[in-house]
């Protein structure tokens, strides 16, 4: 029985399987497809988003099946899908959606895993290697950083941090080398711990990260240490640190600025700067007249201003200066949220005391503003395909989008930009990135 004083992890949040599955927890139900060799690392790469895609692989949720069929409908004309599944009801569901939306569920590939996520893309992260095949990189698992929410929530009550800590999904951090061994692929191991929502690669060497989020899966090493291990993967050559994420992708549940709240990853790219090609960077941008009337927006000012200056400075991995262009983000998103010690943590809109630390004052009865983790910049790429989150219908004037359309379509030339309506994932901490896994197209 959930425990409302201990909050589940939320963002990114794994429904419990049945005892019966988890047991079957160990493997992908997908027939293997022969030995997986150590990658050759001579030329070896991380994919970049914006490679050829040769399958995009979706995850399966029923909170979250309006959204699923969305994304399915914008992706199939431009890339095959296939379905990362927890179990065969889910499965079973999952293609009764498709049909309902008119498509043919037989021609999804479909793989079952006791421990999929819903949000796939920070399950694994792929590569190619030094004669083009494809192989997974193996990054260690914290359940974002779970146990340095419960550290920071329970400051001082070293037990009830420890048994906090306890409720964090581990198993779910060996789903890449299952994933691996069941499509024959090649696994390289890092002992570093990221999601894949974290590591924002141009395919060429170069690799931005965010210096908070880093320091914090992997605590107790230096950035020194960390980048060491970075320059350890294949192909990568050079990394460029930016401080900080949005403000409003905070650790888990967690207090932004005074009244506002948010639930996120700790500071995933995907939400601020991503590339779209190998010297160009799109950035998050705080619209200046909101950045004065709302502290949210105030935060993110201040934080992509630094990240634009560090970026404007650098270069890539041959030393030539980067592109980096502006995106506007879209008017923040908030409601108000009432404070509940029968809350359950599991639902977005249920929020308890107990999810801040005790030094917050936080009192249940009371109304908090929560923010959505919201920014065009967690788009999805699909070879001929731009897929932007929609805020239209959620405050943002037309006139923004219509501007971040136009920044899109210029650095994309020939895609098709299509807009989707992201928020529920947004409450959460995502979006459509994260509800979607590149699977690289090898090179001919």
């Amino acid at each position: 029985m959930h425990n409302p004083s201990r909050p589940k992890p939320p963002r990114r949040r794994f429904l419990q399987a049945a005892a019966a599955a988890a047991a079957a927890a160990s493997a992908l139900v997908l027939p293997r497809a022969g030995r997986a060799d150590i990658p050759i690392s001579v030329g070896a790469r991380l994919s970049a988003d914006f490679d050829p895609v040769a399958a995009m692989w979706l995850g399966f949720d029923e909170g979250h099946a309006a959204f699923t069929a969305d994304l399915f409908d914008a992706l199939w004309p431009h890339v095959p899908i296939k379905m990362l599944v927890r179990d065969a009801d889910a499965e079973i569901k999952a293609r009764a959606l498709f049909r309902y939306r008119g498509h043919d569920p037989d021609q999804v590939q479909f793989v079952q895993d006791a421990r999929a996520p819903y949000f796939v893309r920070d399950g694994a992260v792929f590569g190619l290697d030094g004669k083009n095949r494809k192989f997974i990189v193996d990054f260690q698992w914290t359940y974002y950083g779970w146990t340095n929410w419960c550290r920071r929530t329970f400051v001082g009550n070293g037990m009830q941090a420890t048994n906090c800590a306890r409720t964090a999904d581990h198993e779910t951090g060996a789903l890449d080398q299952r994933f691996a061994r069941a499509l024959g692929l090649a696994l390289f191991r890092s002992p570093l711990a990221i999601e894949g929502g974290g590591v924002e690669v141009n395919g060429q060497g170069l690799l931005i990260a965010n210096t908070s989020l880093w320091s914090g899966r992997n605590r107790g090493m230096s950035r020194d240490a960390i980048e060491q291990e970075i320059r350890r993967l294949p192909g990568i050559r050079k990394v460029i640190w930016l401080p900080s994420g949005l403000a409003q992708d905070p650790l888990h549940r967690a207090t932004i600025t005074g009244s506002y709240v948010g639930w996120g990853t700790g500071g995933h790219t995907d939400e601020f700067v991503r590339f779209a090609d190998a010297r160009t960077v799109l950035l998050a941008w705080a619209d200046e007249t909101e950045a004065r009337q709302h502290p949210v927006a105030r935060l993110n000012q201040r934080r992509m201003e630094i990240n634009f200056d560090i970026l404007s400075g650098s270069t890539d991995q041959n030393g030539k200066p980067l592109r980096v262009i502006k995106v506007p983000l879209p008017r923040t998103i908030e409601r108000p949220v009432v404070l509940s010690a029968g809350a359950d943590t599991a639902y977005s809109t249920q929020w308890t005391a107990a999810s801040f630390p005790l030094r917050e004052g936080r009192r249940e009865g009371a109304t908090v503003q929560q923010v959505a983790t919201s920014s065009y910049l967690n788009h999805v790429l699909a070879n001929g395909l731009v897929l932007l989150p929609d805020y239209v219908a959620h405050g943002t004037p037309a006139q923004r989008q219509d501007q971040v359309c136009e920044i899109y379509q210029s650095v994309f030339p020939g895609r098709k930009i299509q807009l989707i309506n992201a928020v529920n994932a947004n409450w959460t901490g995502g979006g459509a990135h994260c509800a979607t896994l590149s699977e690289p197209a090898v090179p001919a």
